[in-house]
């Protein structure tokens, strides 16, 4: 199995953008928007730009936008931005200086608040 894997190593520096990478783990400073299936930040890692992901895990320094299913953020890791996610996972340690949204299901939200109108006109 070919896996489409890409690795920024430890005092590499990186800036663009990163796509079609199925896994990437970062290990270096990175300056770009990444969307990819699962991103991984090291503890020496130092990241700049939104990620858009199903799996996110974070050891390192992370400035930006997450959009993901699952965020993972160990003792290590040091947030600023924004959070958007699905299932989130938080190590006792990790600092976060951010705002935290959970994303449900928007037409689950707005079929709730319709049904909930058609019940309270019913009174």
């Amino acid at each position: 199995m070919a896996d489409n894997q890409s690795i920024i190593g430890k005092g590499a520096i990186f800036k663009g953008k990163i796509s079609n990478a199925s896994t990437i783990e970062i290990n270096g400073r990175v300056e770009a928007d990444i969307k990819s299936e699962k991103v991984t930040l090291g503890k020496s890692a130092s990241l700049e730009g939104s990620i858009i992901s199903e799996l996110v895990v974070i050891s390192g320094n992370y400035q930006g936008k997450i959009k993901a299913d699952s965020v993972w953020l160990t003792d290590s890791s040091v947030i600023t931005g924004e959070i958007n996610y699905k299932s989130l996972q938080m190590d006792r340690g990790a600092a976060l200086n951010c705002k935290i949204i959970h994303n449900w299901d928007e037409k689950k939200l707005k079929n709730k608040k319709n049904t909930e109108e058609d019940d309270n006109s019913e009174n």
